[in-house]
């Protein structure tokens, strides 16, 4: 226990880590908004809270502007979101567009650009400062449960901003969060 926790009384430490983690959810949304950040967005946040969670250090704007910097240097972070995006968009524009067998192509393609996010968000939970993306990705995590337990947070994700759009702020981060607990599990 930080000398800081030893001050508090015993009901404000759940209330300061509950600000502490809408804190991260609140930067890894803003930063991962141009999309291309997204998953340095993701690595960033995963790094802050695995600090306060081992080290009891408390994010800051300035620390996770420094990881930011770090995970965006390796060029494969912003060139896989594009590659994501662009492969959607395409997706998208097959199906608006009338292509033959759409109906059954759409939603495969949709699918398989869902497995890919988990896979990049199980990755940013694993990233670390140093570390090199291309080497992260080609070896995937192959715990299938932990995937199913990511597909229940974005389900449970997409509900809730269903219900409180506002909410969108922090479900990156929530994610993020949901992805370094797999991890830890």
């Amino acid at each position: 226990m930080s000398a800081r926790e030893q001050g508090m009384s015993p009901w404000v430490r759940p209330l300061a880590l509950l600000a502490e983690v809408l804190l991260i959810g609140v930067l890894v949304c803003v930063a991962a908004l141009p999309l291309l950040t997204a998953l340095p967005a993701a690595a960033a946040g995963a790094v802050l809270l695995r600090e306060l969670v081992d080290d009891g250090r408390t994010p800051t704007v300035r620390r996770f502007a420094v990881l930011l910097g770090r995970a965006v240097r390796d060029p494969v972070a912003v060139f896989v979101p594009v590659v994501l995006l662009v492969v959607g968009a395409l997706d998208v524009l097959a199906l608006l567009g009338g292509l033959p067998g759409a109906s059954v192509l759409g939603p495969v393609i949709g699918l398989a650009l869902a497995a890919v996010v988990l896979v990049l968000l199980r990755t940013a939970a694993r990233w670390n400062p140093g570390d090199r993306w291309a080497v992260l990705l080609a070896e995937p995590s192959r715990d299938w449960v932990g995937y199913a337990y990511l597909v229940v947070a974005l389900v449970v994700a997409a509900l809730v901003v269903a219900q409180a759009p506002a909410f969108a702020i922090v479900v990156p981060g929530l994610l993020v969060f949901a992805a370094v607990a797999v991890e830890r599990r």
